[in-house]
């Protein structure tokens, strides 16, 4: 998605859930032991879909377009993220409650 400017279609996104689906992604690891390594990545097309793609819809960080039928980085995850942590700061700075003890 980056590649192409945050943005693929509906096409294109299922073109890399079939690559995933059949092993035909590669990727090279760059964590010290095995770095330089190239591993074969492979994720079954349904469950990448039901279980990677549409919580991360569901979480804000994809916006699918159903006009434009595009998938679309999105930074909404961000700004909800950064309204739980003013949140939390407000909370923090409260006075405890006042609690009887019987």
């Amino acid at each position: 998605m980056k590649e192409n400017g945050g943005e693929i279609g509906k096409t294109e996104m299922s073109l890399f859930a079939t690559k995933l689906h059949e092993g035909n992604l590669i990727t090279e690891i760059d964590e010290p032991p095995y770095r330089g390594k190239k591993v074969k990545l492979s994720y079954n097309k349904r469950q990448f879909y039901d279980r990677i793609l549409t919580p991360m819809k569901s979480m804000g960080l994809i916006y699918y377009d159903l006009y434009k039928k595009t998938y679309k980085i999105s930074d909404s995850f961000n700004k909800e993220i950064i309204k739980i942590g003013l949140l939390w700061l407000k909370e923090l700075r409260k006075p405890p409650l006042n609690i009887k003890k019987s």
